[in-house]
C-alpha cells in the first residue's frame, strides 16, 4: 500500500500509539494475528505472526503505516505459529501469553508491577506535543500515563503506559478517571446503562473534558457514558490486593 493510501488522521493516530508505547512495550492490533515490541524512539520489531495469509497481510499494511510516519518495522526473526482451531481458542492463547508476559514486569525494586495497588492508579496528563504531518501541517496530540505508586519501596510513582496498565488491571480499573480527591468517574458497561435506565437514574456522558469540573480527560474516555463512585471503593479494593 502506498503510503498517499493512509489518511492524515490514521498517520497522526500511528505517532500517537507509538509515542504512548514505552520502551520494549508490547502491542498486540486485535484480529490481527501479530505482536509487536517497541525497540527504540524509531523502531517497532515484530516478534509474532499467525501462519494465514490475512496476518501476513495486516502486517504488511501496519508496517506501510508506520514507514508513512518515518517509523522502522524489524521482522527479519519472527516466530510463527499455526492458527488457533477457533476464535475462542485463539483469544484464550493470546490472553495466556499477554499474561504471562505482564507477569514477568518488574519494578526497580524488584517488586512485580501486577502486585501493585493497581486499583489506585491514577491517569495524568503529561503533556502535549506537535508532531508534523507529511503535508507540513502540525497538530497536537496529548500524552498521557497512569501513576501508580509502589507499595514496596518509597521510589515515585510508577508511570505506565496506559495499555500495559490495562492490560494488568483490566478494563475495569482502566475505564475510569478521578475526579477529584472523593470521586472517580467509571464508565459503565451496557448492561450497567440498562440497570441505571431501568432505576429511573442518570449517568454522566464524558467527553474530552470532564463536565463536572472542566479538567481534562484521558482520550480513551471521551464519549463514555459514567456512573460516579466514591473514592473509598477502590481505597478498600487496594486493601484487598495486599492480602
Amino acid at each position: 500500500m502506498s503510503e498517499e493510501d493512509f489518511s492524515n488522521e490514521l498517520k497522526v493516530w500511528a505517532l500517537e500509539h507509538f509515542g504512548s508505547m514505552a520502551t520494549n512495550a508490547v502491542w498486540r492490533p486485535e484480529s490481527t494475528g501479530c505482536r509487536y515490541r517497541k525497540l527504540d524512539d524509531e523502531t517497532l520489531e515484530l516478534e509474532h505472526r499467525v501462519d494465514h495469509p490475512d496476518s501476513e497481510n495486516h502486517h504488511e499494511r501496519i508496517t506501510g503505516l508506520f514507514a508513512s510516519v518515518n517509523i522502522n518495522m524489524v521482522d527479519s526473526d519472527v516466530m510463527v505459529t499455526s492458527v488457533a482451531l477457533s476464535a475462542e481458542e485463539s483469544y484464550r492463547m493470546e490472553m495466556q501469553e499477554r499474561q504471562a508476559i505482564a507477569a514477568s514486569w518488574t519494578h526497580d525494586c524488584g517488586q512485580p508491577l501486577a502486585n501493585m495497588p493497581l486499583s489506585l492508579g491514577t491517569p495524568i496528563f503529561v503533556g502535549e506535543r506537535e508532531i508534523l504531518l507529511d503535508d507540513g501541517e502540525t497538530r497536537s496530540v496529548e500524552d498521557w500515563a497512569v501513576s501508580v505508586q509502589c507499595d514496596n519501596c518509597d521510589s515515585p510513582p510508577v508511570l505506565m503506559n496506559p495499555d500495559d496498565y490495562n492490560l494488568l488491571a483490566g478494563d475495569g480499573l482502566f475505564m475510569r478517571y478521578k475526579k477529584n480527591d472523593d470521586e472517580w468517574m467509571v464508565a459503565m458497561t451496557r448492561e450497567q446503562m440498562y440497570a441505571t435506565a431501568e432505576a429511573g437514574e442518570l449517568g454522566v456522558l464524558v467527553g474530552s473534558v470532564c463536565p463536572d469540573t472542566g479538567e481534562k480527560v484521558p482520550p480513551w474516555m471521551w464519549g463514555t457514558y459514567c456512573k460516579q463512585v466514591p473514592n473509598e471503593v477502590f481505597v478498600i479494593a487496594s486493601l484487598g490486593e495486599e492480602e
